[in-house]
């Protein structure tokens, strides 16, 4: 069975397409920087590359005959402006092009929650007449994750200053390997077809209280100061400039604080019932 999977420069992209092929599938790559994308990862028999624009559709190799599933992983950058929207819906639509030519069954677009420009990408996949699943997903907690980068990060200075969404807002962090099992569930099931699903864990939690669990298992205490909340583009470079962290990350992370990130659709719960590790076993499993 064949995947086609896009978007692999972001967490979650290389290890779902590992995942996909330790299940067996034979998974092809399509990234932009085929040699960085080779010297960042390790092989396996599994997984193949291929060199690609979706903007100016160019593709070395060209894309196999047969492609059962499709899967595309948006970027935090399309919520960054207009322009960058639009880039992300032309390279989704150019992807829908070549799924069609592979006579794909599926088609997978997986975001966080709350993206703003939602409902023009269900549109764009309803009119490929292809089935398709949108998933929409809160924070991820596992090695290297974002969060667990910026908790790190945060907690290693002797004074914590908080952004007030960061004391504010609330999430519903998943851990690595939920996520994973909830997404091989939806490949190729029928019963996933044409629908959108909310995925987070069980726990909803501001950020705070994450951090303050997580200082609690890497046994330490930090006073956390708050301090006022600026525009998106000002608290990049504050939570990049308190944390240590890069500002493109300390932006994607930003984005991912300007409201709540809770489940409203929580149907692949009783499509798929799966019990989730609570945010402190996942928390655990990924400082392992």
């Amino acid at each position: 069975m064949n995947i086609l999977i896009t978007g692999l420069n972001n967490y979650l992209g290389k290890r779902l397409a590992w995942h996909l092929a330790d299940e067996g599938y034979q998974t092809s790559c399509l990234v932009r920087n085929e040699k960085h994308f080779l010297e960042t990862t390790e092989e396996h028999p599994n997984v193949s590359v291929i060199r690609g624009d979706l903007v100016r559709e160019r593709y070395t190799p060209t894309i196999a005959e047969q492609i059962d599933v499709a899967i595309y992983l948006s970027q935090d950058s399309a919520e960054w402006s207009e322009q960058y929207k639009n880039l992300e819906l032309l390279s989704l639509i150019n992807f829908i092009k070549q799924a069609r030519k592979s006579n794909s069954q599926q088609l997978v677009y997986i975001t966080r929650l709350r993206t703003p420009f939602i409902k023009e990408v269900q549109q764009i996949l309803t009119d490929s007449y292809i089935s398709y699943t949108i998933v929409r997903i809160s924070n991820i907690i596992g090695k290297e994750s974002i969060l667990m980068e910026m908790m790190k990060k945060v907690s290693s200075r002797f004074i914590i200053f908080a952004n007030q969404r960061l004391v504010k807002m609330r999430a519903q962090p998943i851990a690595l390997q939920d996520l994973l099992t909830y997404l091989s569930f939806i490949v190729l099931n029928p019963a996933a077809f044409n629908q959108s699903f909310d995925i987070g864990g069980p726990d909803v939690l501001s950020y705070k209280e994450m951090l303050k669990a997580y200082m609690k298992q890497i046994h330490i205490n930090r006073p956390i100061i708050s301090v006022p909340s600026f525009n998106n583009r000002l608290s990049a470079f504050f939570i990049s400039l308190t944390t240590g962290v890069s500002v493109s990350t300390a932006r994607a992370f930003g984005e991912n604080i300007t409201q709540d990130l809770l489940c409203e659709n929580n149907h692949i719960r009783d499509l798929f019932p799966h019990e989730c590790l609570t945010f402190e076993q996942a928390l655990k499993a990924a400082l392992a």
